[in-house]
């Protein structure tokens, strides 16, 4: 019996190391794992893989076996080296070389390794070559205050990494990196990021210290994992999402072709019922903003019992991309909704929705023409391929109700999608589950809270799953955008006011045929939408580009308008005592000593008014001459327009 490495043996036999390994492994060969020099290889007897594989044996010279080397510490590999350490001591100088060769290569070790086992059995024995515990083994060499200094550092930054406890060690004292890892030793060591890494993982090891590292949610997420599976105590309080391909083919009579969908479902915990359920051709992020807005609606207008809607406390979902992505958290965030997710690999702890596809899968979709099975063995190809021939005749025939050949052609894409609907209202949230005989729906109505049956605006949700791009209005009011040109709808406006200046396009893809919006975000974060953006007309003399330059003309005049209100509101001329007496607080002055901003307007003089003034002036031409500023108080007193006790002084100077 040759005893081979597999790849040795492989080669020997003509064949593959992977195909001897199947061999092996298909008729249970027996192996064996023996050392040869510093690595351990797997040892299989080359004349059973030969008949194994049809071959003539090989007929090799037989290896040693494993107990014959001196590491394996058995007693008959103690005999062995104490044979030859006795045919050492026999021979001459000049012979011993060539023994210790030969035990090499018979050992599968070095000379030297072979030298220096031979030489230690003679002048120690036994126990020369037997296997030695070190002193130290399970001792720790980093000092126990270094060690607790490590642990507390991870327990108060849980997401620090091994490097940044290393950097915040070091920048408060850099000697505490260096240790002795013997007490009586001279040998000074300087702490690494490694060997902060393997003493957190070694922490790790203990239950306490890992769940101490675990924040709050990690807690309750290892409680859920635990227990295998999601608890809630009345409706809405958690969600749970997630999706799956279907397993039916449909056809799509607008391309031509057959494909299978995926579904998106969200599964209340307590009742089981579903707010939403979304198909779709990829797995994106329309879909998912789909699943979340359609959750806060009540469909019983769309889809008549279909009451089962709000805003849930929690939604549960796993790591998916489109779940971690920041619209979704970002749509969560703005209705106040608590995302948590499952744990990575970890899929029981989603039981309740993965039950919810399985009987989707067996008790609906099993039924239909086209199913495809759960994999790829319980496919007949030949059966899907007459199907789709059927229905792509039929569709090129105008689809005539008449010679429709169901159940022998796939289900059109919208055919299956109000179907699954059907099965849905009908089947799922109408089926009795527990012992008091009610249904899913009927779990829902009778506990969901109140509170959770908000009713939101649709517009407001499609703006807020939409697209946001920041876009630099033109001169002219308009605005790039997937390589065209958009304007504000004259209804709404015009762009001409912010020109220069950024805005936000919101494209709302949620819902095909919806129209860009234009939005200008606040200091506060959030957005004011100022109308719907259409595209550029191609001619300047259309309809369209004439309600364009009304609306520019229009936006002109009110901002000119507004700038002119501005200036009267801030020019030089405004009452400023009035804003220093708000800010200090003082007592208003009298109204006839506060400067006013403009003069008033008089009313215009009758005619005798004017002769009659005329007349004075003659009279007095000399006083206006010599004494105006007399003259002019004296006609003001007169007519007693001037302040009794005022400009008296000035009269008789």
């Amino acid at each position: 019996m040759a005893w081979l490495p597999v790849d040795e043996a492989a080669a020997l036999l003509g064949v593959s190391r992977a195909w001897a390994w199947r061999v092996i492994k298909e008729r249970g060969l027996p192996t064996r794992l023996e050392r040869m020099g510093r690595v351990y290889r797997t040892l299989v007897d080359a004349d059973l893989l030969a008949l194994a594989l049809g071959k003539e044996p090989v007929g090799g010279k037989e290896e040693e076996p494993t107990g014959l080397r001196p590491s394996s510490g058995t007693r008959t590999a103690w005999a062995d080296v104490a044979l030859v350490a006795e045919e050492y001591g026999q021979l001459p100088r000049g012979l011993r070389w060539e023994l210790v060769l030969r035990t090499a290569e018979r050992w599968g070790v070095t000379p030297e390794y072979a030298y220096r086992v031979i030489r230690r059995f003679r002048e120690e024995g036994a126990g020369g070559i037997a296997p030695k515990v070190r002193r130290d083994k399970g001792v720790h060499r980093v000092p126990s205050e270094l060690r607790q200094l490590i642990l507390g550092l991870k327990l108060a930054h849980p997401g620090a990494s091994a490097s940044k406890i290393l950097r915040i060690i070091q920048l408060n004292d850099p000697d505490l990196l260096r240790y002795k890892p013997y007490q009586n030793g001279s040998t000074i060591n300087t702490l690494s990021a490694s060997t902060v890494r393997r003493l957190i993982k070694a922490a790790e090891s203990i239950p306490a210290y890992r769940w101490a590292l675990l924040s709050d949610e990690g807690r309750r997420e290892f409680a859920r994992t635990w227990a295998g599976h999601v608890m809630a105590e009345y409706p809405m309080q958690m969600v749970m999402v997630d999706m799956t391909r279907c397993d039916v083919f449909v056809y799509n009579p607008d391309e031509g072709s057959a494909y299978r969908l995926r579904i998106h479902v969200a599964l209340d915990v307590f009742s089981g019922a579903s707010p939403s359920l979304v198909f779709s051709r990829e797995e994106s992020q329309v879909p998912t903003d789909q699943l979340l807005i359609l959750m806060t609606q009540d469909k019983s207008g769309l889809a008549p019992g279909w009451d089962i809607f709000g805003i849930p406390e929690r939604i549960y979902w796993d790591n998916g991309k489109v779940y971690r992505s920041e619209k979704s958290e970002h749509f969560a965030r703005q209705l106040g909704i608590e995302l948590i997710y499952s744990r990575p690999r970890v899929s029981h702890t989603r039981g309740r929705v993965e039950r919810f596809f399985g009987a989707f899968h067996q008790e609906f979709e099993a039924l239909i023409p086209g199913y495809a099975g759960q994999d790829a063995t319980e496919r007949d190809s030949t059966q899907l391929k007459r199907l789709i021939a059927n229905t792509r005749a039929w569709v090129a025939a105008g689809m005539p109700p008449e010679e429709d050949p169901y159940p022998n052609r796939l289900l059109l894409e919208e055919e299956y999608k109000a179907r699954a609907l059907a099965w849905l209202l009908q089947d799922w949230h109408r089926k009795p589950v527990g012992r008091d005989g009610l249904s899913r729906a009927d779990l829902f109505r009778a506990y969901v809270p109140r509170h959770r049956l908000v009713r939101l605006d649709l517009g407001d949700l499609y703006l807020l799953t939409a697209y946001q791009t920041e876009r630099v209005v033109r001169g002219n009011g308009t605005v790039a955008y997937n390589g065209r040109t958009y304007y504000l709808r004259p209804e709404d406006g015009s762009l001409l006011p912010w020109q220069g200046q950024k805005i936000v396009v919101l494209d709302v893809r949620v819902l095909p045929g919806q129209p860009l919006r234009a939005a200008l975000r606040q200091p506060d974060g959030s957005l004011r939408v100022l109308g719907e953006l259409i595209p550029e007309p191609l001619r300047a003399d259309s309809l369209e580009a004439k309600a364009k330059r009304l609306a520019d003309k229009a936006a002109i005049r009110a901002v000119r308008e507004a700038a002119q209100e501005l200036t009267a509101q801030l020019g030089p001329a405004v009452r400023f005592e009035e804003i220093l007496e708000r800010l200090s607080g003082l007592a208003p002055l009298a109204r006839r000593e506060r400067v006013r901003p403009m003069a008033q307007e008089l009313p215009r003089p009758s005619e005798e008014e004017l002769q009659a003034a005329a007349a004075e002036l003659e009279d007095g031409l000399d006083d206006l001459i010599w004494e105006p500023i007399a003259l002019g108080d004296k006609w003001l007193r007169e007519r007693g327009l001037l302040p009794p006790g005022e400009g008296e002084k000035g009269g008789d100077a």
